[in-house]
């Protein structure tokens, strides 16, 4: 179906700031008039629930998440893109590169399966879409999801 991102995070706000406790501050940066993109609800939800879990982890002094949308065109297309950025810990360049691997985790032992960021790279992949990881150690990190904008034809 077709779905306007910004009313699936606002709908997602209550359940986000349960899950992530009262040390981090979560901020929605809404864009005005934001394309519309033809997704998985449920997928889309459970891919914002493993990115906010994930930034809760990295952030255990607590922090600040932020979720961002906006509307981007360029040579690869027209895209609504949701950005969520923690404070938190960050990631060096050789674990950035794994993190969407299946299995793969930096969590201890019985802390994580290492399947929450491989099932965001597969949503994002079968909604026609990309994702894209930038981190630093010590100064958080953002994914950054690419959906395609679906041109509405009235």
């Amino acid at each position: 179906m077709t779905f306007d991102v910004n009313v699936l995070l606002a709908e997602l706000l209550t359940m986000l700031e349960r899950l992530i406790g009262e040390d981090i501050e979560i901020r929605l940066v809404a864009a005005g008039e934001l394309g519309l993109t033809e997704i998985d609800r449920a997928q889309f939800g459970q891919a914002i629930v493993n990115l906010g879990v994930n930034a809760r982890d990295a952030m255990p002094e607590g922090g600040v998440l932020t979720i961002s949308t906006s509307n981007q065109g360029d040579d690869s297309g027209r895209h609504v893109v949701v950005t969520v950025t923690d404070t938190g810990v960050g990631m060096d360049d050789e674990t950035s590169a794994r993190i969407f691997e299946p299995f793969f985790t930096t969590k201890e032992a019985g802390q994580g399966t290492g399947l929450g960021l491989a099932m965001v790279y597969g949503f994002v992949n079968q909604s026609g879409g990309h994702i894209e990881v930038h981190s630093r150690v010590g100064s958080g990190t953002t994914f950054s999801i690419h959906l395609p904008r679906c041109e509405v034809v009235a």
